[in-house]
């Protein structure tokens, strides 16, 4: 992640810790969260360079790591320098150069080894007040490292920390009642600002803190009064909770209108820091991205007001924050009614069409691109496609149909062995590190179009991504053959992927000890579709309808299905085309010559207006897309693909019953 010009203390730093006899005791909120970007760190610790300070960081580390017990006074004094070093420092580079020293010189072990010496004592007693010291101290170092080490989050999942911790805040001494104990609220604070770095930097720690029980142990902080409990607890349940348990924790507007306010605040400050708060605009807005994961909360943040905020995000000279603004409003875009609230919010699109023009960073211009393609309607689709640059080029013939991995790059080692595989049995396959050049968007609609079948690789990456999300929805709205593949022990699909896939037979290649027998069973699954030399190489073979496309009385290849005049989606992409080579047939026969004139001829303006008299206008923009020409190619798919047609009306376009049946008889009265 790109940092920021102002250094970010992440999920919470510690702050400095004073020295004294009653560092136990913490006067109010001085020591319990982020610290401001205007505490700086002790003076003496600039005076070294780093060679100097991490020789005496990896001695006093070493030293600590020699000892036996940490209950007495000793300790404190080696952990308070290295508590110190990693503290707000004006210079990032220096501060994130000592942190991986810190790490690199063993602070995991240390922490475990400590963790497991206090526990043997009741640190929260009055006698023992130099051992919950030395606890808060290496808390405060591990809090404020985790922060920005993906390495020392891992080692410490490793280590079975996310349990001991969770354990912790599940046990009496720290329940709700007693956080009026300043030591015990610090306890808290500690925990979870760690749990919420671990669970932030290593996605693949779900799995982890749910068999801990987290969800359970979380819940109970969302209902107190608001403070950095409350807020870290929701943050880390909004990665892990399932689509089924997000009611639980999301059951009213309350707790989702509060990050939002914390990010309106953070907002207010020219560093984006809510001092209020005491959290970055970053770190809200990667817990929102995540909590939007779920469909139903992607229209309760457009509706209390996330995307003014996510659009000043993204016209931010900071690249972390246009980054993250730009995948959460890709991720908000995916919600039917979200389109249309996006479309008319004042300066979204315009802030969405000046990065797709003018970003150089390529995350960011995938992103808002990704976004503008959901949001906008067919013509758009289409449009935008034609300002994307070349297609992708290809060695063999391009219009062969091919075999599609559509993948999170978190699985991409495993799905390179598949690769190589299908191609070693004959397959033509697409997978983006060979076939992607020009516009990153083009090529995925242009190989989805070709694919004979799409491989779809399920996990929770592929689940949480917006990218993976728009190459799934796109296949599946040109109903193209989809065979699952499971690369995430023990994940189950629900949600949007769960509705793509269904119940269709899965292939489980997230096992070594059997994944060469999972990969014999998906050559036989794909059988003939995408082989070279098939008779399915004659065309990409979609659903029932097919129609086939040239660029006008050009009799050469290269200006079939040119950018700008390819039509990419039919219908809102309910029917597929398929792409033949096919010269003596024109862009103009692409409806059938058969026409009713009067109605062929009605604008999108007028379609609506048919709407109206028929008593739909409640549907109307499910139909906004449609002009004449199209709503007469729906009727002929009313008569040819019934049951798509039905399908595609309470599925796709989600129309209810009574709705679907008014619609159904006004289509068939239409001459």
């Amino acid at each position: 992640m790109t940092s920021h010009p102002v250094p970010r203390n992440g999920s919470g730093e510690a702050g400095n810790v004073p020295e004294g006899d009653n560092l136990a005791e913490v006067d109010d909120e001085d020591d319990d969260g982020p610290q401001s970007p205007n505490v700086k760190r002790p003076s003496y610790g600039d005076k070294f360079a780093f060679s100097q300070i991490g020789g005496l960081l990896e001695v006093k580390i070493q030293r600590l790591l020699k000892r036996q017990s940490f209950i007495s006074a000793e300790p404190s004094f080696d952990l308070i320098f290295i508590q110190q070093q990693t503290c707000y420092s004006p210079d990032i580079v220096f501060n994130r150069r000592i942190i991986d020293h810190i790490v690199k010189c063993g602070i995991a072990h240390l922490f475990l080894r400590m963790w497991q010496s206090l526990s043997s004592v009741e640190y929260l007693l009055p006698d023992n007040i130099q051992a919950l010291r030395n606890l808060r101290l290496v808390l405060s170092i591990v809090w404020n490292c985790t922060d920005k080490s993906p390495q020392l989050c891992e080692s410490l999942v490793r280590g079975a920390a996310v349990h001991s911790m969770l354990s912790e805040l599940a046990g009496a001494q720290l329940s709700l009642s007693n956080l009026g104990d300043k030591n015990r609220a610090y306890l808290v604070k500690a925990y979870l600002g760690i749990l919420h770095n671990i669970v932030h930097l290593c996605p693949d720690s779900r799995g982890i803190f749910r068999s801990a029980q987290a969800v359970g142990i979380l819940q109970q902080y969302l209902d107190q009064p608001p403070s950095l409990v409350r807020t870290k607890a929701f943050l880390i349940l909004s990665y892990i909770i399932s689509e089924e348990e997000n009611d639980l924790i999301n059951a009213t507007d309350e707790n989702v209108a509060y990050i939002i306010d914390i990010l309106r605040d953070a907002l207010k400050n020219e560093n984006h820091f809510s001092e209020l708060y005491a959290f970055w605009a970053s770190e809200i807005v990667c817990g929102l991205n995540r909590l939007a994961a779920n469909d139903s909360n992607k229209l309760k943040l457009v509706r209390l007001g996330a995307v003014p905020l996510y659009v000043t995000l993204l016209r931010s000279t900071d690249l972390e924050e246009q980054s993250l603004a730009a995948d959460g409003l890709w991720i908000l875009s995916f919600h039917r009614e979200n389109k249309l609230l996006m479309k008319h919010e004042p300066g979204c699109l315009e802030a969405l069409q000046f990065a797709a023009a003018n970003s150089t960073h390529e995350g960011i211009t995938r992103a808002v691109r990704g976004a503008l393609w959901v949001i906008q309607s067919v013509s758009e689709q289409h449009n935008l496609l034609a300002a994307g640059g070349s297609l992708p080029a290809a060695a063999e013939d391009p219009n062969a149909a091919h075999v599609m991995i559509s993948y999170h790059w978190g699985v991409q080692k495993s799905m390179i062995l598949v690769k190589q595989r299908l191609r070693a049995e004959g397959y033509k396959v697409w997978m983006d590190i060979d076939n992607m050049s020009g516009s990153t968007l083009e090529a995925m609609a242009l190989a989805i179009e070709r694919a004979a079948v799409v491989l779809v690789c399920m996990s929770q990456g592929y689940k949480s991504s917006p990218g993976c999300r728009t190459e799934a929805e796109y296949t599946y709205r040109l109903r193209k053959d989809v065979i699952p593949l499971v690369l995430q022990r023990g994940f189950a699909p629900d949600g949007w992927l769960g509705v793509i896939v269904g119940s269709k037979l899965n292939f489980d290649l997230s096992v070594p000890d059997t994944f060469d027998q999972e990969l014999d069973r998906l050559v036989a699954e794909i059988g003939p579709r995408g082989k070279l030399g098939s008779m399915r190489d004659e065309a990409v073979v979609g659903g029932p309808l097919q129609f086939s496309l040239h660029q006008g009385a050009s009799s050469t290849s290269e200006g079939l299905v040119s950018r700008g005049q390819r039509v990419l989606n039919v219908l809102g992409g309910c029917v597929p085309l398929t792409v033949v080579a096919s010269p003596s047939i024109s862009m103009h026969g692409y409806y059938p010559t058969r026409q009713l004139s009067s109605v062929a001829a009605w604008s999108n303006e007028e379609v609506q207006q048919w709407l109206e008299l028929a008593h739909l206008s409640a549907i109307g923009d499910r139909f906004s897309d449609f002009d004449g020409r199209l709503l007469l190619h729906y009727k002929r798919m009313m008569q040819s693909s019934p049951q798509f047609f039905y399908v595609s009306l309470e599925n796709l376009l989600h129309l209810k019953l009574v709705e679907i049946l008014r619609f159904s008889r006004a289509l068939e009265e239409l001459e």
